[in-house]
């Protein structure tokens, strides 16, 4: 048998001393106790960002891209268009303010939460932040402080951050911090470390979940045109919108918001939350299109969508109408879903709870 000698590190078989410096041998699980001389001090732990440092460094670089990136759109704009003034005014303008925006918060999100748990925090917090910046900024800048967009755009802002920050999350995950102390020597076995054995159990489908997110999600595009009209209407003239395509812009934000909603809920504490956000997904889908044969027409949200893959001119029952309002459905409910079920994981199987609760597993 092989014995270890700790100030050498080496082994040596047949002896009880060390062939080199006369020290006792000692068996291998007793050597992992003891220090060697040649050890030197461990180096110290690398300074890690609070998260209040990340979400600054997250902003910061958001602001620094949506700036870089309106610089580049204004310069086009004054190369092509004759009366620039006028076009950002534009529902062109708006639209391209606000995909800025989008994607600085996107990077700025993804840089924040990467390598860190909790991403969801760490992006909807800096979203919230470039939200709030931008809305000071336009307001200072002189925009009409009636108009609906701003007090939308921070929200949708949240929404797209706390989406970037639970991929950044999912695909850059924190390294995991492994503790095995090592045990007693009576107790030193390869049969400590063997798992109990689990039960082969499946993710059953949650048709409650899944009735109630796709509930959600025929309201969501249903109403979202009634609720756009409610704020304007009992706001008192406080929030208004500047022409008719904000407005649909406006209600099709809030639809996508209802339908994320949805997808989430469906998804949520399953362990399958794409599954469960594609099937709440295709009853959402059946929803809308017998809300669209009640009325005869297609609902507000999903006329702008059309508009947007230049369809509007075709009928609501035309099979590439239905196909891209059906399409849109699906991948917002597919979105919605993963981030539920990413956001809030399902609880332990029963035969773990025991462990789960003395820190044992």
């Amino acid at each position: 048998m092989q014995l270890f000698c700790p100030a050498c590190q080496t082994a040596f078989a047949g002896t009880q001393r060390c062939p080199r410096c006369e020290g006792l041998l000692l068996l291998p699980h007793e050597a992992a106790t003891v220090e060697s001389p040649h050890f030197k001090a461990p180096a110290p732990p690398p300074p890690e960002p609070t998260p209040f440092g990340r979400v600054i460094v997250g902003a910061v670089f958001a602001l620094g891209l949506y700036l870089g990136l309106r610089k580049l759109a204004m310069g086009a704009v004054l190369a092509a268009h004759p009366e620039p003034d006028s076009w950002w005014t534009s529902f062109e303008g708006l639209a391209t303010v606000c995909g800025a925006q989008v994607v600085a918060v996107v990077f700025g999100a993804v840089l924040a939460a990467a390598g860190r748990v909790g991403g969801f925090v760490f992006g909807a917090t800096v979203g919230g932040v470039c939200g709030g910046l931008f809305l000071a900024s336009e307001l200072v800048a002189g925009a009409p402080f009636r108009d609906l967009v701003l007090y939308i755009q921070p929200l949708v802002l949240v929404a797209v951050g706390g989406i970037a920050g639970v991929f950044a999350a999912r695909v850059w995950g924190a390294v995991p911090v492994i503790d095995m102390p090592i045990p007693p020597a009576h107790k030193l076995s390869s049969l400590c470390f063997t798992p109990d054995p689990r039960a082969a159990t499946g993710r059953p489908t949650a048709w409650g979940r899944v009735l109630i997110g796709a509930v959600l999600m025929v309201i969501a595009i249903a109403a979202s045109d009634q609720v756009r009209q409610g704020m304007q209407k009992y706001s008192d003239g406080m929030l208004k919108v500047g022409s008719v395509g904000q407005a649909q812009f406006i209600t099709w934000q809030f639809a996508v918001l209802g339908v994320l909603t949805g997808g989430a809920i469906a998804g949520a504490t399953t362990g399958a939350g794409l599954r469960h956000g594609l099937v709440a997904g295709v009853f959402g889908a059946v929803g809308v299109l017998g809300a669209t044969a009640l009325h005869g027409e297609a609902l507000s949200p999903v006329n702008y969508w059309l508009g947007q893959l230049s369809l509007s001119e075709l009928a609501p029952t035309d099979p590439a109408a239905v196909g891209a309002a059906v399409g849109g459905v699906l991948f917002l409910a597919l979105l919605g879903g993963w981030l539920g079920g990413a956001l809030f994981q399902p609880l332990a199987p029963d035969y773990m709870r025991g462990r789960l609760k003395t820190g044992m597993y």
